[in-house]
């Protein structure tokens, strides 16, 4: 499939397409309309373009877009990839939790395949190699591709062999004839951050066994609606997938979903389980089931996306009234958390107004910047001591661990606010 993409002259760096990247159709609806947000996040190192530009001071669209055909949520405005992934920052291991749940899913798709040691597992997306370790560790050939040129020369000289470089059908196509076909082909939280499907779904049919399996992980859309998950809406995550057009899509290329199965990471995700059409699975009742229940749910019509949006501006209208009101106090108003996602909401909830600094337990950066603002980043082990007015906990899925360890800072009279799934204040009394 051709891209379709428009460059936009007001945004350096930044095109924006015109047909869907899964399906190629035009019927692309605006359904939640959203803040425009810098087009550099946390996660990136480099934050000069091409033409000497901040990134961090150029903000894009991050409406949401609704495929009337496919189905598929997509954001129209797309970041140079090199721009955000060449000199990435963000390294899998420093997420609480996250490795403990790529063991759990190692061992499980080495126990549900049943691979035999020495099968050869590829991973687009590699990160710093934490999956592929388990993997390897449990007897496995392994090969990563990741961009991040740094993260991935660290893996390599950490025996996780990694490729600099985006996974395409042309680097599929060198892995085969460097290292045979792929009995696995993993990507975790990987397939919503790529715009060229196409060349992602041409190089997995290349790379892969007859006989192989190409497993997934993703933000489920239906789980972004349902448990309001604003903070994964970045220009990073271009894609939110669903089962309907995922496996609409993939029959296209010969690639058949015969598993889907929903899981908590990230508040909400989808991990799917692909082969090559006729690939001798069963496919799973479950896929069949999913896609009744989004469309039960209403996820393909408009209407619903509304609700959603409806609910961005309530919240909105909650955190101004409560940092308003801590204002008046004359003490500092602050946020716990710097990640993509917390950046993100800083701008949906338009918070940069209000706020004075940030705190983060494991930050990349000194200080996060936008357009006329300048948050600097403290480390939590000094919040007791600033002893802000309230702190809004924009890393809310941590929000229980950050209160463990600031039980000094709520004792002397500080409050939590914690804005999503719902708004909740807490405190030393509460």
């Amino acid at each position: 499939m051709k891209a379709a993409l428009q460059v936009q002259p007001d945004i350096p760096s930044v095109v924006r397409r015109t047909e869907c990247r899964l399906c190629g159709s035009t019927d692309l609806i605006c359904s939640v309309p959203l803040a425009q947000v810098p087009i550099a996040s946390p996660n990136v190192g480099k934050i000069e373009d091409y033409s000497g530009g901040r990134l961090d001071q150029i903000v894009a669209p991050l409406d949401n877009y609704l495929c009337g055909s496919c189905g598929l949520n997509q954001l129209v405005h797309v970041v140079d990839p090199s721009l955000i992934y060449r000199d990435y920052l963000y390294r899998t291991s420093v997420s609480m939790g996250l490795s403990d749940h790529f063991k759990d899913l190692a061992n499980g798709v080495v126990e549900t395949l049943q691979l035999p040691v020495g099968s050869f597992v590829v991973e687009f997306g590699s990160n710093d190699g934490t999956l592929l370790r388990h993997f390897k560790n449990a007897g496995m050939k392994v090969q990563g591709i990741d961009p991040a040129q740094a993260i991935a020369s660290e893996a390599t000289a950490a025996a996780i062999p990694t490729i600099a470089d985006f996974f395409s059908e042309s680097i599929a196509k060198q892995i085969v004839a460097d290292s045979g076909e792929a009995d696995v082909i993993v990507s975790n939280n990987a397939m919503a951050n790529i715009d060229s499907l196409d060349q992602i779904l041409n190089g997995v049919r290349a790379l892969l066994k007859a006989d192989g399996v190409f497993v997934f992980e993703t933000q489920y859309a239906l789980d972004v609606f349902e448990k309001f998950l604003l903070d994964v809406i970045y220009h990073e995550h271009i894609s939110t997938f669903s089962v309907k057009p995922v496996v609409e899509a993939f029959a296209r290329y010969g690639l058949e979903v015969f598993d889907a199965q929903r899981i908590p990471t990230k508040g909400g995700s989808i991990r799917f389980w692909v082969q090559h059409k006729d690939g001798g699975r069963i496919r799973s009742p479950e896929v069949m089931r999913l896609i009744r229940l989004e469309h039960e749910a209403g996820l393909y019509d408009p209407a619903y996306h509304e609700q959603f949006a409806a609910k961005v501006l309530n919240l909105k209208q909650q955190v101004h009234a409560i940092a308003e009101a801590a204002q008046h106090s004359g003490r500092l108003i602050a946020g716990y958390g710097t990640s993509v996602g917390c950046a993100a909401l800083i701008h949906q909830l338009e918070l940069e107004q209000w706020l004075d600094c940030l705190y983060d337990d494991t930050p990349f950066k000194s200080v996060i910047e936008g357009p006329g603002y300048r948050l600097p980043v403290h480390k939590g082990e000094n919040l007791s001591t600033q002893n802000p007015a309230i702190v809004f906990v924009l890393a809310w899925r941590y929000a229980k661990p950050i209160m463990a360890k600031q039980k000094s800072y709520l004792k002397s009279g500080g409050r939590f606010i914690v804005p999503l799934p719902d708004l909740s204040v807490l405190s030393g009394c509460a």
